[in-house]
């Protein structure tokens, strides 16, 4: 017999009923990787409240990149027409496919304005696929310096691209020499004996 704990996980697919979870909304996560660059779309993530979201943010995204500032937004407020009067930020995706980047700020009354200014101001004659908009008050922006947690504590090298190649690199050349003195020590053997 299950205990209480397991009584949720189905015996045929033991996966887990999460239905809790899919009722969480979706924040949109924007990373900044130097000083500088712009804004560009990270990933989604599902989250019960904004604190948890800029927390889920920093572990995974501000974990996989190195970055010197992430926004974090619910993406109902990136698509919206409504709004009120006040700083936009505004997000181009200029083809199918592409990332969401910051292109700049603009003063209007509503996100459908934010959006028309947007195409107007910096995408002029472009073509571009998509444009999010977000008023500033409802951004979360972290600092990299003080919030991205362990930057500066540990070495987090082994999580990036680089840092992993130079790591299994290590990995292999001390193996193949481990191999080839295992060899030395073989062939010294047979001809010893």
């Amino acid at each position: 017999m299950l205990s209480k704990a397991r009584t949720n996980v189905p015996l045929a697919t033991g996966e887990l009923q999460t239905s809790e979870v899919d009722a969480f909304p979706v924040w949109e996560v924007f990373t900044q990787k130097k000083e500088g660059d712009a804004h560009l779309h990270a990933g989604s993530l599902s989250a019960p409240d904004a604190s948890f979201a800029q927390q889920f943010a920093r572990e995974h995204y501000g974990q996989d990149q190195e970055c010197v500032s992430m926004w974090v937004g619910l993406r109902n407020t990136f698509i919206a027409k409504d709004g009120e009067s006040e700083t936009y930020e505004v997000f181009v995706r200029w083809k199918a496919g592409g990332r969401h980047e910051h292109v700049g700020k603009v003063e209007a009354g509503n996100g459908a304005e934010a959006k028309n200014k947007c195409t107007e101001q910096f995408a002029r004659e472009k073509e571009f696929y998509t444009i999010w908009t977000a008023p500033i008050s409802k951004l979360t922006k972290i600092d990299g310096a003080t919030d991205m947690i362990w930057r500066e504590t540990t070495d987090q090298g082994y999580r990036l691209p680089r840092g992993y190649s130079r790591i299994v690199r290590q990995k292999w050349d001390a193996l193949r020499a481990e191999q080839a003195v295992n060899a030395y020590q073989e062939e010294d053997l047979k001809e010893t004996f």
